[in-house]
């Protein structure tokens, strides 16, 4: 993953390294708002739509994040100007934007913390922008759609048969993320524009078998548009409460609803890239968190927990993997860890946390590391009790060996970067042993390593751990680019997957 900084040598920067976000949005009321922000769907979706053009924009300051929070901050603030606004009016304010990184940073009294937070707020701001998007889509469906598997004798509170649809008002999740992605691909091959009318072309009556296109306009209409007035009155309520260092990184509401009515004569996405993340697992969650409540978030655990075993069973060689056991220590009932992967010469104790990181960890909130240690932090102390317990615990499972070296990992469903910010991780609990934090992501790619391959490398970062940090590097940087075979036959099972990337390998894209 890549990082961009105030640091970098970006056109008109010389005279914004002091900008505050007042500054910012000074400067944006003095473009034309509605050609500014067909000028940011424009740019973003080239950004997508053309890879070798990418890094020469990216080079030059425009990237989807600082792209975002311009087109955030003129459709909450902007006016309409004469001229109208350019493409260097948008070069401009995308570098300038850049420079709010450091706006706490000049100002605290304590840069340790003031530094901390700012390295927090960087990575949740741009990371998640530069995941690959086809195996997260195949995750979806894994995780909430028709390949979604529930573990043995699961109960769920929530996430009973058509809970998707009773939320959505009938759409099933696949004929969602189906929708969403064809009117992100549409989107992005019309410099961020989309219209229903086009539903009645060609090219989408090709689709028909495929996706059902009443679902699509269902989907686009209630779940992807939203009008300028609405879109004002959501982003105060992230906004007006949180000081001028954390507005740059607050929640923007074109994550929820990227398109917005009224602009031109179409509806318009200024950001382009948060289309496909609607279809994403972060948006799955946050939907059936809000509809369903903390009972949703309890059976994603489960349903989580279940989903590393699955990858688990992907990994070749001699390996095994074994669930939680429950056991009895000092008179008390416990539950071990949730997976034992028995890996040649190796036992790795694996937890899984399903929580996802909270405005106030992306935002920099004096509560920044509440979800940190809530999550991670309790994963790592349980794997400290498993490891502390581990004779009781294979007393009741002959299976599991503990006369094997050890190393714990923490799966998370989302990405928190802990292994890349030293400051966070300097504040979680310390581990007993070796343990690593990864994403499930990073762990999909993790398992097409062969059990051998796996244990020779897991072993030696242990060795050179210190502190009780397990880095990850190694392993991952050896996994690189091999397939993930569950991740790859989801996505082939998808016909309208295939149906589109047939179409635009034909020069037909919709």
């Amino acid at each position: 993953m890549i990082i961009t900084s105030s640091t970098s040598r970006y056109p008109y920067q010389q005279d914004r390294k002091s900008a505050s976000w007042e500054d910012f949005k000074g400067q944006v009321r003095r473009v034309d708002r509605d050609s500014l922000l067909i000028q940011c769907a424009a740019a973003s979706a080239a950004i997508t739509r053309d890879v070798d053009r990418e890094d020469s924009l990216s080079k030059l300051g425009l990237n989807p994040w600082n792209i975002a929070d311009v087109a955030r901050t003129s459709l909450a603030w902007g006016s309409f100007r004469r001229p109208q606004a350019d493409n260097k009016a948008l070069l401009r304010l995308c570098n300038m934007n850049v420079h709010l990184t450091d706006e706490e940073l000049r100002s605290s009294p304590d840069r340790t913390d003031a530094f901390a937070k700012t390295l927090t707020r960087m990575y949740f701001e741009q990371f998640p922008g530069q995941r690959n998007i086809f195996p997260s889509l195949s995750r979806t469906i894994l995780l909430f759609g028709s390949m979604n598997e529930h573990p043995s004798g699961f109960s769920p509170e929530q996430m009973t048969a058509g809970w998707f649809e009773e939320i959505a008002n009938g759409l099933t999740l696949d004929d969602y993320v189906g929708s969403v992605f064809v009117i992100s691909v549409c989107a992005h091959s019309n410099n961020g524009t989309f219209s229903l009318e086009w539903l009645t072309g060609e090219a989408f009556q090709r689709l028909e078998e495929v996706l059902s296109l009443s679902a699509l306009r269902q989907t686009f209409t209630e779940q992807l548009v939203t009008s300028v007035a609405e879109f004002k009155r959501v982003n105060r309520q992230f906004q007006d409460h949180v000081t001028s260092a954390q507005k740059k990184f607050a929640f923007n509401p074109l994550a929820d609803r990227p398109f917005i009515e009224g602009v031109t004569d179409d509806p318009i996405a200024p950001w382009c890239q948060a289309i496909i993340a609607k279809a994403l697992p972060p948006a799955i969650y946050f939907l059936g968190l809000q509809a369903l409540g903390e009972g949703f978030a309890r059976d994603l655990g489960h349903v989580f927990q279940h989903y590393v075993g699955r990858h688990l069973e992907l990994i070749s060689g001699d390996c095994s993997s074994k669930s939680e056991v429950s056991y009895i220590f000092k008179k008390n009932r416990i539950d071990s860890c949730d997976w034992f992967l028995d890996l040649p010469g190796l036992l790795v104790l694996i937890e899984c946390k399903a929580r996802q990181p909270i405005e106030a960890l992306r935002v920099g909130r004096d509560s920044w590391l509440d979800s940190v240690t809530g999550s991670i932090g309790k994963g790592i102390r349980q794997l400290n009790r498993s490891q502390q317990n581990i004779e009781a615990i294979a007393a009741i499972n002959p299976e599991i060996n503990p006369s094997k070296p050890r190393v714990g990992l923490v799966i998370t469903l989302e990405a928190f970067y802990v292994d890349q910010n030293w400051p966070m991780r300097a504040q979680l609990p310390d581990a007993d042993f070796p343990v690593g934090v990864l994403s499930i992501e990073e762990l999909e790619s993790l398992v097409t390593l062969s059990g051998d391959e796996l244990a020779d490398i897991l072993t030696k970062s242990a060795h050179e751990s210190v502190d009780g940090v397990l880095l990850m590097t190694p392993a991952l940087k050896a996994a690189a680019g091999r397939e993930n075979t569950l991740l790859a036959s989801t996505w082939d099972s998808i016909g309208l997957f295939n149906r589109i990337d047939a179409l635009q390998n034909q020069g037909e894209a919709t």
